[in-house]
């Protein structure tokens, strides 16, 4: 855990087995305090300081409502702990059933252990307990006659660590225990489903489907569908499966459990939907009229546990020779790291766009077959979850919204049409 005082610019860091044993020793003695000292080391500008160790007093004197510590006979420890590069940082206590606001009695405390050692600013770790477990715990120094408090920080670094950590050990769980493949692969894509609906923005739709177009062509079912909800609003539900109109598609996956001889095989679902014909005609926003926008990328990939190809070049050359609407743009194989592909392709201007839905489909195509030189980029295992979702966020943001859908193209099916003016 990761602590800042922004005015000062001093920093703590706290080892999460020091947080587990000041949680254990406070639950140990409640409903009275109990405390003792921490043990660390710091930077070399000692604007940092890591807390590692937590050191029992070798006597004490508790109440509900005080903590007493000895330090006698506890020389020779510090010493060994010395040679290991540790020294005294600082205390920790408990409130039971209290705050982690600090009383008079601890400021005065602190103050009588500045002038007694010969470190700058000790810490004061309080921690709150309560009957059920531990409830929260505040980081205090003590500077120029005040004690000040830490702002507590994110590490994104454990916060993703144990994301990925959990929804491995999902996908591990469904591999083990789930025998029949068509359920395992249920299982797995819900499990992706439900991540990318946790974590995308609410403007996104995210569901296993079948991608549709106004001429009733149709595409392979899709593992996964990221599509937009505001202004390609209408979704059918039919016989529990969902057809998504293709104008509405963001991003397409195919969801396995090892990569390993099933790029093509993405590659090949993922073509199903770019090979759609999509309508884009004017919208309003924000109360000013739009021209209709070109026909943005989808996004293709693959989503799996493992990567079973030996070599990282067998890889790079399966997804070097997909050509045109079956490149694939990303993937994660969350035990083993996750990929982008950066191709050298055109960019279609205003000036190229001429409005009717052949000639959308024509442009579209003319940037995917224009993919050439791909740099593949590979993230290291243990963020692999952490790089696929950022890298998928920044294509969606570079798309920005997909164009408005003509629901007149789809009316025509049944000789009909609504009046697009107000």
């Amino acid at each position: 855990m990761k602590y800042k005082d922004e005015e000062n610019g001093l920093y703590v860091v706290i080892d999460a087995l020091v947080l587990c044993k000041i949680e254990s020793q406070a639950r140990e003695e409640y409903p009275n305090e109990n405390g003792g000292m921490l043990a660390g080391r710091y930077s070399d500008d000692n604007r940092t300081v890591w807390v590692e160790r937590v050191i029992t007093p070798t006597g004490k004197r508790s109440t509900r409502r005080s903590f007493e510590r000895e330090v006698e006979g506890m020389k020779d420890m510090w010493e060994e702990l010395e040679k290991e590069g540790l020294r005294y940082v600082g205390e920790w206590h408990s409130h039971p059933n209290g705050t982690t606001a600090y009383s008079d009695t601890d400021f005065e405390a602190m103050k009588s252990i500045e002038q007694e050692v010969t470190i700058e600013n000790p810490l004061l770790l309080i921690t709150s307990v309560r009957r059920n477990g531990v409830d929260s715990h505040a980081v205090y120094y003590y500077k120029d006659g005040r004690l000040i408090k830490y702002k507590k920080m994110i590490d994104l670094k454990e916060l993703f660590g144990s994301m990925q950590q959990e929804m491995l050990a999902s996908l591990q769980t469904n591999r083990k225990y789930i025998s029949h493949l068509g359920s395992m692969g249920d299982a797995s894509e819900e499990r992706w489903m439900n991540f990318l609906r946790t974590y995308l923005p609410d403007r996104y739709e995210v569901d296993k489907a079948i991608v549709i177009d106004a001429l009733g062509n149709v595409s392979d079912q899709i593992d996964v569908v990221i599509y937009d909800n505001l202004y390609t609003p209408f979704i059918f539900n039919k016989d529990g499966f969902k057809y998504v109109p293709a104008e509405s598609v963001y991003a397409v996956f195919e969801v396995k459990q090892d990569l390993y001889e099933n790029i093509e095989y993405a590659a090949d679902k993922v073509e199903s939907v770019r090979r759609l014909q999509r309508t884009s005609i004017d919208m309003v926003s924000s109360g000013r009229l739009c021209k209709a926008r070109l026909l943005t990328k989808i996004v293709g990939g693959i989503l799996t546990v493992t990567n079973g190809y030996k070599k990282q070049e067998t890889l790079e050359k399966h997804l070097r020779d997909l050509t045109g609407y079956r490149t694939l743009d990303m993937g994660c194989c969350i035990q083993d790291g996750s990929f982008f592909v950066d191709y050298n392709e055109i960019e279609i201007g205003r000036k190229d766009y001429s409005g009717d839905i052949t000639s959308n489909r024509v442009d579209i195509e003319r940037v995917y077959d224009s993919r050439k030189d791909a740099k593949i980029h590979f993230s290291k295992a243990e963020v692999s979850l952490f790089t696929f979702f950022l890298q998928l966020v920044n294509y969606l943001k570079a798309i920005g919204t997909v164009g408005a859908i003509d629901v007149n193209a789809y009316l025509e099916a049944i000789d009909e049409k609504v009046d697009e003016n107000i």
